[in-house]
């Protein structure tokens, strides 16, 4: 039987019996798998690291008949141990795994989607404003997974200025469905600048007001429900 060497970074770690944890591990090539880690113990600190959450590392595994896999080594990458140091830190990458164990399924790779988390938790321990990442990738995701679209003009008629989010797309206010969310000429530049930047310096000391925020969350807990 052949082992397999895959990096991954740990979503969630479940005790199992005594010593054991099962792994939700999200890889770039194998999307979310799950990981079989037995006999963790005091006495073998790196073991217990390479199995807690926020853990990113190289693990190489052995494939069993069902989706739950055997841990056999691992090469610790990066524990992220600087936000850990943070509560409000830790807990915006807590929703960034929960948002991954959400919308990703097993067995789909998602290379692209594996390096933005990475990016994002690399930085998010740096920002003074961790809220304003998380909104920022909650966008990234809806528009990775083709769940949202953002641009300067109405996709449905594509003449008018889009104002308004009509199930997932850019709407003007003629084309609007009676239910979309509507944004200030502002917001639709925040929501342009969070969706599209390509690197964190156009928004990471930008403040979000807290109704913006709540915009964004309901449009994402909506397109994942």
């Amino acid at each position: 039987m052949n082992d397999e060497k895959t990096e991954g970074i740990v979503l969630k770690a479940v005790p199992f019996k005594e010593n054991d944890r099962i792994l939700s591990l999200f890889t770039p090539d194998q999307g979310v798998m799950s990981l079989y880690v037995r006999g963790l113990s005091r006495k073998n600190p790196s073991l217990v690291n390479l199995a807690t959450p926020l853990c990113r590392a190289e693990f190489l595994f052995r494939k069993g008949r069902s989706d739950l896999h055997r841990f056999i080594d691992g090469s610790i990458i990066d524990l992220h141990l600087p936000m850990r140091r943070s509560y409000r830190h830790l807990e915006y990458a807590g929703k960034m795994l929960q948002a991954i164990l959400k919308s990703q399924m097993p067995g789909k790779g998602a290379e692209g989607l594996y390096y933005l988390l990475s990016s994002y938790l690399k930085k998010l321990p740096d920002s003074p404003l961790p809220e304003t990442l998380w909104t920022s990738f909650e966008l990234k995701l809806l528009k990775y997974e083709g769940l949202l679209a953002i641009h300067d003009t109405c996709l449905s008629c594509g003449k008018e200025k889009a104002s308004h989010i009509s199930e997932g797309e850019s709407r003007c206010e003629k084309c609007c469905h009676p239910m979309s969310l509507p944004f200030s000429d502002l917001d639709w530049k925040t929501l342009l600048v969070l969706s599209h930047a390509r690197t964190f310096a156009p928004f990471i000391n930008l403040e979000l007001s807290p109704s913006f925020i709540q915009a964004i969350e309901s449009i994402f807990i909506s397109q994942f429900n």
